[in-house]
């Protein structure tokens, strides 16, 4: 699994073609056109340049060539450009997915959870303390500071303040608690 390298010739190889190179493989089973394709998925995790959890993307890539298999219709072209489109499909499609959650869910790391409140004292921190940390944040990532963590709002009770839905409050949170750590490590560094 391992060497992606030699995709498309082992691929080339492995079809059998008609003289108008229409594959050949309604008569085969899934298990051979797999094996026969396999190749080619490696080589779509290649040209797509992944290089971590390229064993996830591996099981995608074949996921795709089962659907190509399960959907193809001879009279609309090839197998193998069918194959490659949707293979190569799904592996966009997840990576896109991917991207959307890393942005949407940033781990909070413990240092961020401990300056925002210590919950052993039960004694909420300075407003001025709490401002030292603000330098570089947005008019909106501002106003999240100030209602949750200086004025202890709810998301709701704060997306009823500001008029705006409560994704939009959740990416300036997102954004100010990356900035409001950024500054925190900058001045404790020196």
């Amino acid at each position: 699994m391992s060497d992606y390298s030699n995709g498309t010739a082992e691929y080339l190889e492995g079809a059998h073609f008609q003289k108008d190179n229409v594959l050949i493989y309604q008569n085969k089973s899934i298990e051979e056109v797999l094996l026969q394709f396999e190749p080619m998925v490696k080589k779509q995790i290649l040209s797509l340049q992944v290089f971590k959890g390229q064993e996830e993307f591996y099981q995608i890539g074949l996921i795709g060539l089962w659907e190509a298999y399960q959907r193809f219709d001879p009279e609309k072209g090839p197998f193998p450009a069918f194959a490659q489109k949707t293979v190569r499909g799904r592996m966009l499609q997840h990576m896109k997915e991917l991207a959307r959650f890393k942005q949407r869910y940033t781990a909070v790391s413990d240092e961020v959870l401990e300056f925002i409140e210590d919950t052993g004292s039960g004694v909420p921190l300075e407003r001025e303390i709490i401002l030292s940390y603000c330098d570089g944040l947005s008019e909106r990532q501002l106003a999240w500071v100030n209602h949750a963590i200086i004025e202890n709002k709810k998301l709701r009770e704060i997306s009823k303040i500001e008029g705006v839905p409560a994704n939009h409050i959740k990416s300036w949170r997102r954004e100010a608690l990356r900035k409001m750590l950024k500054n925190y490590q900058e001045i404790h560094r020196s």
